[in-house]
């Protein structure tokens, strides 16, 4: 794996991250974006994403065109769902494109991953310290990309991707490769005793995604680790996952954090299949 396995791009004033795993195998156009080179003011400064935040959507949707313009796909085909903290898996197709790209009550209800095997359609979830796991399979062709807050991830949505991948596209999980973006870090997401006690029983006995830190008595989850050891238990390669370092309520500069800002923006990942050649 290469180190870092995660890099920033600056492109017509627009920052976003990709994964090398996934950017280097030439079959899609993905990003996870940074806050930088969009017009929303304060809180939401400035690319925010989301359109269920009180920005005024017509800046989020202009800042979804700077952001789609970047990175190669068009923003009013984008696929986009109403996340729920939840682990519901939906396959979508050409049939649903536009769904919530332009409104949020036109999104996908309660879905919280969305998986597809058809070139073009652009898969588009949205964050604010939670984390991103994009999924592609090289040998069938087909993606996934999911949300995993703590509740999708004592939930298990990334096991659910990759077993609706396997449903629907015959994906082995040895095959995939798996991106885990920036997202809080685990010395900045200090949790009380109810949300430790769901990842004690998810994780039993797992010091690297739940620990009792005891200078200031408080539990802390490595929510990117904890999606990690998801994938590896479904099968996914440990060579084949490219997780990133960077925490989103550390770096102020380039992320948005709802556990650092309270009312914020939004990141997008964004990731559609290029056509076959």
């Amino acid at each position: 794996m290469r180190i870092p396995n995660w890099y920033r791009v600056e492109k017509n004033g627009i920052r976003f991250y990709q994964a090398w795993n996934l950017q280097e195998t030439g079959l899609v156009m993905h990003g996870f974006s940074a806050r930088v080179g969009g017009i929303s003011p304060e809180p939401y400064a400035s690319l925010n994403l989301g359109l269920g935040t009180e920005d005024d959507p017509s800046n989020v949707i202009a800042n979804r065109r700077k952001y789609a313009s970047a990175i190669g796909v068009d923003a009013e085909r984008i696929i986009v769902p109403q996340q729920s903290h939840g682990n519901r898996v939906v396959r979508v197709s050409r049939s649903d494109e536009g769904r919530g790209a332009l409104s949020y009550a036109s999104g996908i209800p309660d879905t919280d991953a969305l998986i597809t095997n058809e070139p073009g359609v652009t898969l588009a979830l949205h964050f604010a310290d939670c984390v991103c796991v994009f999924l592609l399979d090289p040998v069938r062709r087909a993606i996934g990309v999911a949300h995993a807050g703590w509740r999708g991830t004592v939930a298990g949505v990334v096991t659910e991707v990759l077993a609706a991948m396997s449903r629907e596209f015959g994906t082995q999980p040895e095959k995939v490769l798996a991106a885990i973006s920036p997202a809080i870090g685990r010395h900045c997401y200090e949790v009380n005793a109810d949300v430790a006690e769901a990842f004690f029983k998810a994780f039993p006995h797992d010091e690297r995604v739940l620990s009792f830190y005891s200078l200031v008595g408080k539990w802390q989850v490595d929510l990117k680790t904890a999606n990690r050891m998801l994938l590896l238990n479904a099968g996914v390669k440990q060579e084949n996952i490219a997780m990133s370092e960077d925490c989103t309520c550390c770096n102020i500069e380039d992320f948005f954090s709802h556990r650092r800002d309270g009312k914020t923006g939004r990141m997008g990942g964004w990731m559609a299949l290029l056509p076959f050649s």
